[in-house]
Formats: C-alpha cells, sequence, structure tokens
C-alpha cells in the first residue's frame, strides 16, 4: 500500500481524514477517504500502489471492463442501461463538435469509441488493461494504446473523453497536465466521475456505492474539478447530470447497505435523488463536465 503524504492534485500536505469505507466488490476491506484542506479534493489513503490495484478489478461483479455477462438483476439493468448512454454519449458530442479526431482515454472494451467510429471520427483509444484492451481492437477494429502512450505522444485532437476514467488514474498531477496538452485550441473535453457531493452521496454516507474504493482513488467535488482543470488552460462549458446513475447507485447502496436485495427502495430512493438533481445545481450522482480549451492568444 502507499500512503500518500500531499494532495495528489494540488500537492500541499495539509488534508484531514474524511470516512472510512469497504470495499464489497472484491477484498471486503476497510479504505480510509482523506480531504485535502486546500483544494478540496478527497482521495482514497493509503491505496494500493499501481502494481497492486489489479487484484481490486478480479471479479465479474466489476462489469465497466469486460464482455462478460456477469449475473445479477442490477447488473443486468446496467448492461442495459449502457445501450441507450452510448446514444447519449454519442448525441453530446455531435452537439458540440459535428465530427473530427476523438481520442478517448480508459476506453475499456471500446464500446463507446467503437460506436464513434462507426459514425465517421478519428478514434485513437487509450486502455491499461491489456485483455480490455484486446478486446477492444477486436471486437471494434479500434487502435488502442496503452497509457504510457499519452505521454509520450504529440497528437492533438478536437475532442478527448474519460467516461468514469479519471477517478481510477495514478498519476492525477500528471494525467492534468497531459489533458491540457493533448486538447486542440479550441478543442472540447469530456470528463464524467461521480459526484461526492451528490444528494445520494450524502444519504449513503461510507455506503455510497459510487465511492468504489479502493478502484476510485479520488472523488472530485464539482468545483475543485472544474477549478483543476481550468488551470490546465480551459474553460467551463457545461455541467450535466447522468440521469441513469442515481438509480444504479442506489440499487447498489442498499444492497451494500442491508446486506441484501433492497431492489424496490433503492429504485425509489434513485427517483428521488434523480428528482432533487434537477432542481439543485452539482447535486447528481454522477456528473458530465465539458471544457472548451481556451485558444492561443
Amino acid at each position: 500500500m502507499e500512503k500518500l503524504t500531499a494532495c495528489p492534485a494540488c500537492g500541499t500536505g495539509r488534508f484531514q481524514a474524511l470516512m472510512t469505507c469497504k470495499d464489497y466488490t472484491v477484498s471486503q476491506e476497510l479504505f480510509n477517504i482523506d480531504c485535502c484542506l486546500d483544494c478540496g479534493l478527497e482521495f482514497t489513503n493509503p491505496r494500493p500502489t499501481a502494481a497492486e490495484i489489479g487484484y481490486y478489478y478480479e471479479s465479474k461483479d466489476y462489469i465497466s471492463h469486460t464482455d462478460e455477462e456477469a449475473p445479477g438483476v442490477v447488473n443486468a439493468i446496467y448492461r442495459e442501461v449502457r445501450k441507450v448512454t452510448l446514444k447519449q454519449k454519442r448525441a453530446l458530442i455531435e452537439g458540440l463538435m459535428p465530427l473530427g479526431s476523438l481520442l478517448d482515454i480508459g476506453c475499456g472494451t471500446g464500446a463507446f469509441a467503437g460506436n464513434m467510429q462507426k459514425a465517421g471520427w478519428q478514434v485513437t483509444a487509450v486502455e491499461p488493461d491489456r485483455e480490455a484492451a484486446s478486446s477492444a481492437s477486436f471486437q471494434h477494429d479500434l487502435k488502442v494504446y496503452g497509457e504510457a502512450w499519452l505521454e509520450k505522444s504529440t497528437k492533438t485532437f478536437h475532442v478527448v473523453t474519460m467516461w468514469h476514467v479519471l477517478e481510477h488514474v495514478h498519476a492525477l498531477k500528471q494525467r492534468f497536465a497531459e489533458l491540457g496538452r493533448l486538447v486542440q485550441p479550441g478543442g472540447i473535453l469530456v470528463i464524467a466521475v461521480p459526484n461526492p457531493k451528490s444528494v445520494d452521496a450524502k444519504h449513503y454516507g461510507p455506503n455510497w456505492a459510487a465511492r468504489d474504493v479502493p478502484r476510485h482513488l479520488y472523488h472530485f467535488p464539482p468545483a475543485m474539478l472544474r477549478k483543476r482543470v481550468v488551470a490546465e488552460g480551459f474553460e467551463v462549458v457545461a455541467t450535466k447530470n447522468m440521469h441513469f446513475d442515481p438509480f444504479y447507485v442506489s440499487l447498489l447502496s442498499e444492497k451494500y447497505k442491508s446486506g441484501g436485495g433492497g431492489l424496490v427502495l433503492g429504485f425509489a430512493k434513485g427517483f428521488g435523488f434523480w428528482l432533487k438533481s434537477l432542481l439543485l445545481p452539482d447535486t447528481g450522482s454522477s456528473q458530465i463536465y465539458i471544457f472548451r480549451k481556451t485558444p492561443f492568444i
């Protein structure tokens, strides 16, 4: 395990303990979450090193990087929702920029990147997990690179996307700098992450499924994330809710909290959280942050 003595986002050493959460998916271990007193980032500490983290993804219940049909009602719901969100993501991107080059960082098994490539986009994908990258390449005919490519590449893109990926990246400060370099002036950056300030996060506390320790190394408050990305030369375009997430996250959170089903209660609570997030800004379970790279002056 790696004990952090400096904030992964701003580098200062002033932080305090926030809560302790359980890894319900793989290890059943407890992990602490600290909060930086300077920038507001919440982060798992101590955390598995890059060499150790692979163990914590070894579960069929962790389905975002596999094409296997994991058992269970919640997982079945997730797979059906993923089909709908693929269309929504494409519509979002093409509403910002009709066509061009796209870099999808953390492509998983390539569903989104492959869909955009079929729509005529020039797609490059990055995926650190070799099995997922192989599946993306085979299933969707994608050109997939490892994470090291990001540091070396001199290419720039009209659009760069990270769908529920930034919370998994060990070298966070480096990734922010890479994003500033990879997006063309006037180009678009899209980041989707869980929101630790959401109404469902506050309700469930340590049992909130989107904490997902230790796979989620970071938990980004909305104001903190916007400020940090702006510091890399971007301007904020919009923030949008991911409307299915409060339902899925509540179903899992009820399961963790009660140790059993709770499907009806989880869905009902998810509906309530969804309604509240429509009325109150920055309270969505997961949010999509859209930035535009400031043109050179």
